[in-house]
């Protein structure tokens, strides 16, 4: 029965090496670090407890040290192999529980404590080897580490009991139930009236215990972390979303000034040179001109005012002062209405729903990306009706621009007419832009929700 706990054991820290070897390659938690080399020294300390191997060991050594020197360190290494073990157990247990994030002064001062138990161990074992006295090095043991150990599992466990997440509790009964069956097994050991015939059962009984609380635990840790790289990522898109939101708006606002510039240029400049002009013809004295510079004079006169009629049009078209005065809704109003004058077209605008609340910016964007679409329409798809479709039920807004043209493809289109222009008001609104096969003409639909607009 010994012999098959035993095997067990050995067969658990065996597949938890690779585990956790594999853990800290793909995942760099160095939790799985500690738990590696934890078990490959237990591995190392369980594999010792078998006679055959222990003495074999022995017999080796004994070839070049000696039969004295050889039992000695023997006796000294299995001790020091415990000292390492429990060390990177405790250290792995520290960083499993992350108390490294939720107490770091407490986290320094036990891996400082560590430290310093493992070097002086190191240092007293190298020191009895050498005056062949290894009963020295087991008193520092029993009298030094154990205390000092037990000392440092409660208020770690107090710790992590208050800092920790749910993978705790699983991990602290495996860990409980390890600590209580090695003490056991010590206990055993050292204590001849307890009169225990293979007290070491317990400690091995303890590690299976351990280890399969410890999976359990590890399930937790591991959709912990899974939780905390999602919320990272989910961060890190977050602000290369922001990034690109704010470039977006530079670029937006930037055209928008461009825009109202050339357009007060275009009305202060060179209408407000026309008008001069046609005030200078107004003093022409027609009456007494010839028949044919009158002639001129009243063609020059029509050229002036359709010219002056034009640049005001443009004027408006590059900064759309209509939703200032009558909000977007208006001024989608007047669009349409010029867009039929202008082009000889039935187009109509319909809009149900709630009465729009959207910032000055996001209305001019909406506007511009209606702008470019119904002039691409009248532009490339030779139609004679159109249509445009407003419906707001918050947070709900969509965007229906559909005619009876021939269509046009996206595709083969330059994009310098306006659709690089519309995918950047698009992106910037967190807009879906879609355009739909109908049996004639063009649809494209527009769904903006507007709480997921940024606030510019």
């Amino acid at each position: 029965m010994s012999e098959f706990i035993w095997s067990m054991s050995i067969s658990f820290q065996l597949l938890f090496i690779i585990i956790s070897g594999v853990f800290f390659l793909y995942l760099k938690e160095k939790s799985f670090k500690y738990y590696a080399l934890y078990n490959i020294f237990l591995v190392i300390y369980v594999l010792s407890r078998y006679d055959p191997i222990y003495d074999g060991s022995q017999e080796l050594l004994a070839v070049v040290l000696g039969g004295k020197n050889a039992a000695v360190l023997m006796h000294i290494t299995s001790f020091l192999v415990q000292v390492a073990f429990y060390i990177f157990y405790t250290i792995f247990a520290l960083y499993f529980l992350d108390l490294d994030k939720h107490d770091k002064k407490f986290f320094g001062r036990i891996i400082w404590i560590l430290r310093l138990l493992g070097s002086f161990f190191i240092v007293l074992g190298i020191f009895c080897f050498f005056i062949k006295n290894e009963d020295l090095f087991i008193d520092f043991y029993i009298f030094l580490y154990v205390p000092v150990m037990l000392s440092l599992f409660l208020p770690s466990v107090y710790r992590a009991i208050k800092f920790s997440g749910k993978h705790k509790d699983y991990f602290l009964i495996g860990a409980s139930s390890f600590v209580f069956c090695a003490l056991i097994a010590f206990t055993g050991s050292f204590v001849s009236s307890l009169n225990m015939n293979n007290p070491i059962i317990f400690f091995y009984i303890g590690i299976i215990v351990e280890t399969i609380f410890f999976s359990l635990g590890l399930a937790f840790k591991m959709k912990l972390i899974n939780d905390e790289r999602n919320k990272i990522r989910a961060e890190v898109i977050k602000h290369k979303h922001r990034q690109q939101i704010s470039r977006f708006s530079g670029l937006l606002q930037g055209e928008e000034k461009e825009r109202k510039r050339m357009a007060e240029e275009l009305h202060d400049g060179i209408a407000g040179d026309l008008t001069a002009i046609k005030f200078q013809l107004s003093t022409f004295n027609i009456d007494e001109a010839s028949p044919k510079n009158a002639a001129v004079v009243e063609e020059v006169s029509k050229i002036i005012n359709n010219s002056y009629g034009q640049i005001r049009e443009i004027s408006h078209n590059l900064s759309p002062s209509s939703i200032i005065n009558y909000g977007l809704r208006g001024a989608l109003e007047n669009f349409c209405q010029k867009i039929g004058n202008n082009y000889k077209m039935k187009f109509d605008c319909d809009y149900s729903g709630e009465k729009l609340e959207l910032s000055k910016t996001v209305q001019v964007h909406v506007y511009r990306i209606i702008q470019e679409l119904v002039n691409n329409m009248v532009k490339h798809a030779e139609a004679t009706e159109g249509k445009l479709e407003i419906t707001y039920h918050k947070p709900a807004l969509r965007i229906v621009v559909k005619d009876n043209g021939k269509g046009f493809s996206t595709k083969e289109i330059d994009p310098g007419i306006g659709l690089s222009n519309i995918d950047s008001r698009i992106r910037f609104l967190n807009a879906k832009f879609v355009k739909e096969n109908v049996g004639q003409g063009s649809k494209f639909i527009i769904d903006i929700n507007t709480d997921q607009v940024p606030d510019h």
